[in-house]
């Protein structure tokens, strides 16, 4: 099977999730598989060691893989940061993991507290604001993030899909993050493949994130 030809809607990804958490694999454990994917891919493209990363997170699972994404990063002797955009996690498993990077001292910032210092000294920047299911336009506190992120001289890393982009129909907010790479999660979804969203989206990258292994594929 030719994966790099399929393409799934936001809905019909949710209900791949489903079934995979029907068949034992956990919702917790999909949002670890794709930070891991995330920041092993991420590594394998710079050096992290000492270098300054911001990883902007949202409150869902998009998010969730972010918090993910800068223990693992971290881990590996970054010096992480992470940004919390419309406040704090609201799924389980976000929640879950915004914990774990609480307990490990990474420290967490809101937008308001970021300067252009702190955002002009990052080396690797990661979008995890919001998913494949946005729509419309950016909340304030979301744009402010998204203007700094792509005002910053980093490389940025957009999980899924860049914030501001819809999944399905590739429309974006004027001010949608603009990715060097955007990781994308098990298949690719609409947008990514759109003419539109290609200045968004970057370079593409497919990760696998355990769904296949469950299923049979």
């Amino acid at each position: 099977m030719d994966i790099d030809n399929i393409i799934v809607t936001a809905a019909e990804m949710k209900e791949i999730e489903k079934k995979a958490a029907d068949k034992g694999l956990s919702y917790y454990q999909m949002m670890e598989n794709a930070g891991t994917a995330a920041s092993d891919f991420i590594k394998s493209k710079e050096k992290i060691k000492d270098k300054s990363v911001l990883v902007f997170c949202g409150k869902g699972n998009n998010g969730g893989d972010g918090y993910v994404v800068a223990r693992k990063l971290r881990q590996d002797g970054g010096d992480v940061k992470l940004v919390m955009v419309d406040g704090e996690p609201k799924t389980p498993e976000a929640i879950r993991n915004k914990m774990i990077c609480e307990e490990l001292a990474i420290p967490i910032l809101r937008v308001n507290d970021l300067t252009v210092q702190i955002v002009d000294k990052a080396f690797i920047i990661v979008d995890g604001i919001y998913g494949t299911g946005f729509s419309g336009v950016l909340r304030k506190e979301a744009h402010d993030a998204t203007k700094l992120i792509n005002d910053s001289p980093a490389r940025i890393y957009s999980l899924d899909i860049p914030s501001g982009v819809n999944g399905d129909s590739g429309s974006a907010d004027p001010d949608a993050v603009e990715a060097y790479y955007t990781i994308v999660f098990h298949r690719y979804k609409p947008a990514h493949k759109m003419a539109s969203a290609q200045k968004y989206c970057g370079n593409l990258v497919l990760a696998d994130i355990g769904i296949d292994s469950v299923q049979g594929v």
